[in-house]
């Protein structure tokens, strides 16, 4: 049996060898079995047949079948065809939080998984090979890029999540696209956090564009991905610091000037904290 956990020996962590948008990209061709758990698994079958299963249920999935999987579920897939074939684009749970539209897809795929137990989708042969051609985006090409990869890839996934979420949108009878409003709190937020998180690193800053309290503002970040508002901001800063350090010749003072840092030693500690170690060192790895 083969677990594909990232806390274990499944897809790569995040880091340095690895590619900084944290989406990976796997075919399942020939392991008996394989457990897919703590992350978003999007799943698209290309050919044969197999058993998805979970502690509750078992669904046969099949050529054309759309299988959308998050971080709380945990299945296993076996008993696979020998003409098995699937693509499965893996989206680190951490990252997924950092796109401005996974909650769209993500309430659309809550109503759908309530009305089945596992989220697996048939699609018609045109709508399944459009999205087909979107995962064949996500490849080491996206390694090409150098100055916008991090926003290349992160308008691939948008689009990617978009896709699916209207995709569910469609097979879910009676379903609609009005968002509750937390999920609207928490979709605003996070387009304020990427145009403002370089010049302000505080809540209150947020909650104060959003006409809400800060108490009430933390509530929602942290019931929504289980991460506190200063995580996300300090995971943009810190992905924006080791671009810059990568990417440009900027001295550390510039950088930590550009990121809204007081000084360089407020800067050095804050990036210390993150990655283990100072940006001088970082930057002549």
């Amino acid at each position: 049996m083969k677990l594909f956990d990232p806390d274990k020996n499944g897809f790569p962590a995040s880091g340095e060898e690895n590619p900084p948008y944290h989406v990976v990209k796997c075919s399942f061709e020939k392991e008996e079995s394989v457990v897919l758990k703590k992350g978003f698994f999007i799943i698209l079958v290309a050919n044969g047949t197999a058993l998805l299963s979970n502690n509750n249920d078992s669904h046969l999935i099949r050529k054309n079948d759309l299988i959308i999987l998050t971080p709380s579920m945990t299945n296993t897939l076996h008993e696979k065809s020998s003409d098995f074939a699937m693509t499965c684009i893996y989206i680190y749970p951490d990252y997924f939080d950092t796109l401005s539209d996974g909650q769209a897809m993500y309430h659309q795929l809550a109503r759908f998984i309530n009305k089945y137990n596992i989220p697996a989708l048939h699609l018609e042969t045109d709508t399944f090979c459009y999205l087909q051609q979107t995962a064949e985006l996500f490849s080491d090409k996206l390694k090409c890029f150098r100055i916008y990869q991090n926003s290349i890839t992160s308008h691939l996934c948008n689009f990617l999540l978009l896709q699916i979420a209207d995709i569910l949108y469609r097979n879910t009878q009676n379903a609609s696209v009005c968002i509750k409003r937390t999920d609207e709190i928490f979709r605003n937020f996070k387009k304020l956090l990427i145009n403002n998180y370089k010049r302000h690193h505080d809540i209150l800053f947020y909650a104060n564009k959003l006409n809400i309290s800060t108490t009430y503002l933390s509530r929602i970040v942290k019931r929504t991905t289980g991460r506190t508002v200063r995580f996300h901001v300090s995971e943009l800063l810190c992905a924006e610091a080791r671009r810059l350090l990568e990417s440009t010749d900027m001295g550390i003072k510039e950088i930590a000037d550009n990121l809204g840092f007081s000084d360089q030693s407020v800067f050095g500690k804050f990036f210390v904290k993150m990655t283990g170690v100072s940006p001088l060192k970082y930057r002549k790895r």
